[in-house]
C-alpha cells in the first residue's frame, strides 16, 4: 500500500511582498484543493513574520503528488513567484 506524502513549507517573499506571495499560493491552494489525490493543502500567513507563508500538504501518494507537480496551475505559480520570492522555499517531507 502506497504511503501518503505529507509536505512542510515555508516561503519567505521580497520585503513588503508577503501578501503578494499569500495572494498567489491561496489561488495554488483552490486550484489543488480540487485534484483527486490531495487530502490536504492549506497554507497562513506567518504571525511572527510579515513577508513568510508557511504550508502543510497531505497527498495521498507519490503518483498524486506527481500529478499534482505536472498540473498548469503549479506550473503558473511557480512562474509568478520567481518574482516575489526572497529565497529558494523551505521543504520539509514527513511521514
Amino acid at each position: 500500500m502506497s504511503e501518503p506524502v505529507v509536505i512542510f513549507t515555508r516561503l519567505v517573499a521580497k520585503p513588503g511582498r508577503g501578501g503578494e506571495l499569500l495572494a498567489i499560493l491561496e489561488e495554488l491552494a483552490t486550484e489543488t484543493r480540487t485534484e483527486p489525490g490531495n487530502d490536504v493543502f492549506v497554507i497562513h500567513a506567518a504571525r511572527d513574520e510579515p513577508d513568510t507563508v508557511l504550508g502543510y500538504e497531505v497527498f495521498g501518494d507519490g503518483d498524486a503528488l506527481a500529478a499534482h507537480r505536472a498540473t498548469d496551475a503549479v506550473r503558473v505559480a511557480q512562474g509568478r513567484l520567481g518574482d516575489v520570492l526572497a529565497e529558494p522555499p523551505e521543504i520539509r517531507y514527513a511521514t
